[in-house]
């Protein structure tokens, strides 16, 4: 969840735990072996998901790397033990087949080249490995983000505030995931219409003219519904592929060539 192109590196991302409740969480937990083995989170920023992850599955290994030096010592602060190491998700420094789970969660959409970083969890993989990934589809029609760049409104708030350079379609992660070898097992949506309302606010808010915007209790309140909405919407259309923007999708590492796609 670190590793950005345009965004500050100084910055602390995947500080603290996930709520047990996180959807996102949930999905990739339920991909994790019972284990024990070696697990790795590409673009870990400071951790959560990865500390998460371990405290449900005790006995597993944790590597995390990330491109965002502050956020790695914050993760070494947490009592979990973890090896936090600077890297490039185009260019990982493991061996070959020595990891059982890699874990990709909001690090595909800031990446200049993702079919490197790709290859690259499909190297680092042993066959017959899993291999979970998040990611946001901002250019899947017939979503607000889809919307948003046709009509050129507000269409570069996630690039600006959040670093988002890529604007994927589920077929583009689909097509990805499949050149890169990997054998899809399982796919997850979220972030349907209400969910990308409460995400466009988000961004929103961080522009410079928002700060009444950000002080009306008003507002906060409409926030926190949509929140809790949007999580409830996300859990009954888990399934539904239309207008969601947030992929979930388990893949495994085929254990001989013929297996793959």
């Amino acid at each position: 969840m670190g590793i950005f192109t345009r965004t500050r590196l100084d910055q602390v991302w995947g500080d603290g735990y996930v709520h047990p409740l996180n959807i996102a969480f949930r999905r990739a937990l339920t991909w994790v072996p019972s284990g024990p083995g070696r697990m790795l989170e590409v673009g870990c920023g400071a951790g959560r998901f990865l500390r998460t992850v371990g405290r449900h599955r005790p006995g597993w290994e944790l590597h995390g790397c990330d491109l965002s030096a502050v956020s790695l010592r914050s993760g070494r602060t947490f009592p979990e033990p973890a090896e936090y190491i600077l890297a490039d998700a185009h260019n990982l420094p493991y061996r070959d087949a020595s990891f059982d789970f890699v874990l990709m969660v909001d690090v595909l959409e800031h990446l200049p080249a993702p079919d490197l970083a790709l290859a690259e969890a499909f190297r680092v993989l042993r066959p017959g490995g899993r291999f979970h990934l998040l990611v946001p589809c901002e250019g899947q029609p017939l979503t607000l983000y889809w919307l948003t760049d046709r009509l050129k409104v507000w269409a570069d708030l996630k690039e600006r505030h959040g670093g988002h350079i890529q604007r994927f379609s589920h077929t583009d992660i689909l097509r990805l995931l499949g050149e890169a070898g990997f054998r899809v097992r399982n796919v997850r949506y979220s972030m349907h219409p209400v969910g990308q309302v409460k995400d466009l606010l988000f961004y929103v808010e961080r522009e410079e003219w928002a700060g009444r915007l950000r002080r009306n209790p008003l507002f906060r309140l409409f926030v926190r519904v949509l929140w809790v909405l949007a999580h409830l919407e996300s859990t009954l259309l888990g399934r539904v592929p239309v207008s969601a923007v947030v992929m979930h999708v388990s893949c495994e590492r085929p254990k001989s060539p013929c297996c793959g796609f």
